[in-house]
């Protein structure tokens, strides 16, 4: 299983740079809310991003391994931050997406595959976390329709 280095540089003030395998840098910093400049992502951020894409990319590993075609998917992820008795914690995390598939007998083979629970069990980004994450997935057919999984 893969290792995942990255290299973090202080630039000046609340602000530095990313670096990871040949992608481009990141310019990170302190969030605005705790004295840091508008316009650069915050590890805050970037940590509910990391859920989000990876619950995106297990989602689709599942939908690809039983062969469940997609025609678009959307998600939109939140974290809260609270201040604890242990200090400033993520508490929550919440993840809504949105996914489509051509028909609806592919919307029921989804569903079929209990995609949700597999998101649930094998994101490793999302599980590695000490709160907890709601996820709700929205399958829907191509021509609109939807249920909830």
């Amino acid at each position: 299983m893969p290792d995942f280095t990255v290299h973090l540089e202080w630039e000046e003030a609340k602000r530095g740079r990313l670096a990871a395998r040949e992608n481009p840098p990141l310019s990170v910093a302190t969030p605005p809310a705790f004295g840091g400049p508008e316009g650069v992502w915050s590890a805050e951020e970037l940590l509910v991003a990391s859920v989000g894409g990876c619950l995106m990319s297990t989602l689709l590993y599942f939908t690809d391994r039983f062969d469940v075609p997609l025609e678009a998917y959307a998600s939109t992820s939140r974290g809260r931050v609270e201040k604890t008795p242990s200090g400033l914690r993520f508490t929550s995390m919440e993840v809504a997406i949105q996914a489509t598939v051509p028909d609806e007998e592919m919307r029921r083979r989804a569903a079929d595959l209990q995609l949700k629970e597999k998101l649930e069990k094998y994101c490793p980004v999302s599980t590695a976390l000490n709160c907890p994450v709601r996820i709700t997935l929205d399958l829907n057919a191509g021509a609109g329709r939807s249920v909830e999984g």
